[in-house]
């Protein structure tokens, strides 16, 4: 048999539904938001998968409105698992689509949502899959003692953790070099849209040579973040260097909106599975678990 059957070993729902409702939670903050409509020129770039949406559609307050319904609507239906994995999609289809609108309608933005919005798809792949299993337990009551979530969801959503902040590590390296990290660039972000006051600000303009060491020292865990599927362990040590990081970040640009992110780096990363008391047997006809990347 494959050496792959340890991807679907199961656990009970608990971990992977307090995932679901942590991220309906976000998609809720993101759909109660107001819209910002300052939009310039029009790019000759998409800037979205939306991108192709007819301009007056984009900038119409009406089909904003109506997106912004539906996705309430659909994360209460997913939330309360109803509907499912009808209801999976179309939060996920009106999430993308809500913030596409923001973004389109903004001359800048930053990826705040990105994270939420492809472990929304991962966790819409799990309720999809196992939709006859789920329905099931929900009908016969034992929803929380059945074994129904998959060690592939967890695994998918630690990779694309790693891999999105590798992805924008070595993004700065392909377009800035080493010397992105020379200090100097963090100050003068701090100088412009930090909060000065904050501990994290003032250690960053004290002195350009420390602020090298901090810059570069984020620039190196964000490039290693893909080693979090390896191990157990690694996946800890970089969530503690990721979740630092934030921290950090958080600290000196309180308006920046980075705390989604930092959460699911808390969640996924950090040994939060083993507090919630995760673990993965095997189940049917499959081969023994490999351990190294589950609790």
């Amino acid at each position: 048999m494959s050496k792959l059957t340890w991807l679907f070993d199961r656990a009970t729902p608990r971990f992977g539904q307090i995932s679901v409702w942590l991220l309906l939670s976000f998609a809720l903050v993101l759909a109660l938001t107001p819209i910002e409509f300052d939009a310039g020129p029009r790019s000759e770039h998409p800037a979205t998968v939306f991108s192709w949406l007819p301009v007056d559609l984009i900038r119409n307050p009406i089909f904003f409105t109506c997106v912004r319904v539906v996705l309430m609507a659909s994360v209460v239906l997913w939330a309360t698992r109803i509907w499912i994995p009808v209801s999976c999609w179309l939060t996920v289809i009106s999430f993308t689509l809500m913030w596409s609108l923001r973004m389109e309608n903004l001359t800048n933005g930053a990826h705040i949502f990105n994270v939420t919005n492809m472990l929304l798809i991962i966790h819409a792949m799990w309720f999809h899959f196992y939709r006859r299993e789920i329905k099931g337990s929900i009908v016969r009551g034992t929803f929380w003692e059945q074994k129904s979530y998959p060690r592939w969801v967890f695994w998918l959503s630690v990779f694309y953790l790693g891999w999105f902040h590798s992805l924008a590590g070595f993004t700065k390296l392909s377009c800035c070099g080493p010397g992105w990290g020379n200090g100097t660039s963090l100050q003068l972000w701090v100088n412009l849209f930090g909060w000065k006051a904050s501990p994290f600000a003032q250690l960053i303009l004290f002195d350009s040579r420390l602020t090298a060491v901090l810059q570069t020292g984020a620039l190196v865990i964000e490039c290693l973040s893909i080693l979090a599927v390896l191990h157990w362990s690694a996946r800890y040590l970089v969530g503690l260097g990721l979740f630092g990081f934030y921290v950090g970040v958080l600290g000196t640009f309180v308006t920046f909106g980075f705390h989604f992110n930092a959460i699911l780096v808390a969640l996924f990363l950090l040994p939060t599975d083993r507090l919630l008391g995760l673990q993965f047997e095997q189940c049917g006809l499959l081969e023994p678990s490999n351990e190294s990347l589950g609790p």
